[in-house]
């Protein structure tokens, strides 16, 4: 594998070590949520099967980031190139669901309808704008090194391409879910609070339930972005 982005082949392989572990433990850690889900029916409710799908996109990611570092320009290199933008990009769109959702929940108070359509156009907007977007960095030959791993090859910046797909099918879209979510979580939060503060609430049991939900809720944009800044 060529080296890129200044690092040496050792720095390239110490980098593929750390990724490919950090992808082991974050698959045991969605499978248990997976394993969760299906194993207690009382957690299989529409809004939890949000987290399920993003546990299992974030599987998806993590399995192909363990494959290590392919050979630069091989089928393996490609189908791992493919794999990780999609089910990242997947991973991104089922965690502004679960916020906008939430948000949509408490703050708006809205009571939505879960339905067969309405989840299948979920799905299909997720993983679909997610397969495009994956594919598209393939009509100009831009999946191979990127370093410890292969996706948007870093070589192909002299051409501008490689740093086009990776801003317009991935650093954009991130970041403007990254933004969307903190606004979510803050006007939640911030309902919360005001529920938890209503004078015919204080000294209530509604109120012990609702004043310690902010607090979690406040690492949650946190965690996100704790997730960019790792892949």
């Amino acid at each position: 594998m060529s080296t890129s982005m200044d690092f040496t082949p050792e720095q390239e392989e110490v980098l593929t070590a750390i990724r490919v572990t950090e992808a082991v433990v974050a698959v045991l850690a969605s499978s248990a949520v997976v394993f969760s889900f299906a194993r207690f029916p009382e957690l299989r409710k529409p809004n939890f099967a949000l987290v399920f799908w993003l546990c299992m996109a974030d599987i998806g990611a993590n399995v192909a980031y363990s494959v290590g570092a392919p050979a630069d320009g091989g089928l393996a290199c490609i189908a791992q190139g493919v794999a990780v933008t999609f089910f990242d990009l997947s991973s991104v769109w089922w965690t502004f669901l679960i916020g906008y959702k939430l948000y949509r929940s408490i703050v708006k108070q809205e009571v939505e309808l879960h339905t067969f359509e309405r989840t299948l156009k979920m799905h299909a907007l997720v993983w679909g704008s997610s397969f495009v977007a994956a594919l598209l960095p393939l009509t100009t030959h831009n999946y191979g090194d990127a370093g410890a791993w292969c996706w948007i090859s870093a070589d192909s910046y002299n051409q501008g391409t490689g740093t086009m797909w990776r801003f317009a099918i991935f650093y954009v879209p991130i970041w403007c879910v990254a933004f969307a979510t903190s606004v979510h979580y803050y006007a939640i939060i911030r309902a919360l609070r005001g529920f938890s503060s209503m004078q015919h609430f204080a000294g209530t049991a509604q109120q012990e339930r609702l004043a310690p939900l902010p607090r979690p809720l406040q690492l949650h944009p946190l965690i996100f972005l704790v997730f960019l800044a790792i892949i």
